[in-house]
């Protein structure tokens, strides 16, 4: 029975960059039957976490995706080549020229090379070796986090090679949690491209990429000339954080976007505040429009009204404008599809909130400056870790507590955990404990104990 498939390219050389990486294929299910074809191309970052998962990272799943959507007749086939990074170069390559000249993450940036290598080596190798379409109207390129920044100045910069740009939570700004200073990680284009743009972040990643930034750049495009709902799509991801998992959760709207036909509308869903202040933080609207493909955006461009008007405005783009104290109800309609926000105005709402988080770690947890838990805990004291904390207002976490990359929590058999959840409120007290680290419960099964009497598990 045939199927799709997937191949590897071992140890690729780059002559541009002087190194080496795995490139993985994904081959749909006509290729090795129907051999007149060609086919379209998805390029992807980080290819070790497009189709499969490892000890650092989860899988988008990628193949399985492609092979559901296209059996279900809402997409074309494709050819995915996933293009591993070099895990000590990866910032470096996805960094392009920083606006102001600074390193943030003390490397030499080399994104414009890592541009070169794509352009001038994967992609001939791609097009000499498979049967593909090889003009930019077949021709995508998609990343997440900095992959979907790389993924953003490649396009814009090599519009006449990627003619549809995937950029998931593409990490634009790089803020200190601490001083929230906002250092701005690349250069913003105003310049119309023949492109179609997808662009979403996750409203639970913390300061990791945060939305005001990612809609700040959608919104330049929107001046530009791009046109929601045409060549430029939008999603505020609910319930969304930072991790292979939840790109995985919504790969599928891309897909169907650059390669398929997203169909028609049929039911929104009105996110947003329940609570906002005549002063006080900014908030905005976030209509998730669902349609019959399975496709999912967010509504930029929506029609609202407000039972109580002298309480409350909303402008076209969602933004909530309160004028009067009380409580009210908004309206959505995008033809006969509505929904409903019930919202109350109050004086005053603080632009922050003190929130305290406490970690308590098992006494074999190798000694650590501070740990991650959404927020950056430091050390209290040996086996404790957290404070008390100023953050932004309703700003949510999804995360797992680690010590690092590839340093997360698990149960005390090492068995994977769900991901922690919280959002900021004044008076929030979070206490956590560790059972396991997902490194150590691994060392211990290949009974790697670096010589050391340790006692790795709870149970």
């Amino acid at each position: 029975m045939n199927s799709s498939r997937l191949i590897e390219f071992k140890d690729f050389y780059s002559k541009t960059l002087n190194n080496y990486r795995n490139i993985f294929v994904y081959l749909p299910l006509s290729y090795d039957t129907d051999l007149q074809k060609r086919y379209p191309v998805l390029y992807m970052h980080d290819g070790q976490h497009v189709f499969f998962e490892d000890q650092k990272g989860e899988s988008w799943e990628v193949h399985t995706t492609v092979d559901k959507l296209v059996s279900q007749g809402k997409m074309r086939e494709i050819i995915v080549v996933a293009i591993a990074h070099v895990e000590d170069a990866r910032i470096a390559e996805y960094m392009h020229a920083f606006p102001d000249g600074n390193h943030v993450f003390d490397v030499i940036n080399q994104g414009e090379l890592y541009e070169a290598f794509l352009i001038q080596e994967v992609k001939p190798f791609i097009d000499r070796t498979l049967r593909t379409l090889t003009g930019k109207e077949h021709t995508a390129l998609m990343g997440s986090s900095a992959g979907g920044l790389v993924s953003y100045n490649i396009g814009f910069r090599q519009s006449d090679t990627f003619g549809m740009i995937g950029a998931l939570c593409p990490f634009f700004v790089s803020t200190d949690p601490g001083t929230m200073k906002e250092t701005w990680l690349s250069h913003i284009y105003t310049e119309k491209k023949n492109l179609k743009v997808w662009m979403d972040v996750g409203d639970s990643e913390g300061f990791t990429v945060m939305e005001k930034h990612v809609r700040y750049v959608t919104d330049i495009l929107i001046r530009a000339g791009y046109v929601l709902g045409d060549d430029l799509m939008y999603y505020l991801a609910v319930d969304s954080g930072h991790s292979q998992k939840d790109w995985a959760a919504r790969v599928h709207a891309p897909l169907i976007y650059f390669f398929g036909e997203i169909g028609q509308p049929v039911r929104v869903d009105l996110h947003g505040p329940r609570v906002v202040g005549l002063k006080g933080p900014k908030v905005t609207l976030n209509p998730v429009v669902h349609f019959d493909s399975g496709f999912i955006m967010t509504d930029l461009n929506a029609q609202y009204g407000v039972v109580d008007p002298e309480l409350l405005e909303v402008t076209m783009d969602g933004k909530l404008v309160p004028k009067k104290e009380g409580k009210t109800t908004i309206q959505y309609r995008n033809g006969s599809l509505t929904s409903a926000l019930d919202v109350t105005v109050v004086p005053y709402m603080s632009d922050t909130a003190t929130v305290k988080v406490f970690v308590k770690v098992p006494d074999f947890t190798p000694k650590t400056d501070k740990l991650y838990a959404g927020l950056e805990l430091p050390m209290i004291r040996e086996g404790l870790y957290g404070g008390t904390f100023e953050v932004p207002r309703d700003m949510s976490f999804e995360f797992r507590i680690s010590r690092g990359l590839g340093q997360h929590e698990v149960d005390s058999q090492g068995r994977e955990l769900p991901y922690r959840l919280f959002t900021t409120d004044d008076g929030l007290v979070l206490n956590y404990e560790v059972e396991n680290w997902i490194d150590l419960a691994a060392a211990a099964d290949r009974g790697e104990q670096d010589g050391q009497q340790i006692k790795y598990f709870a149970d």
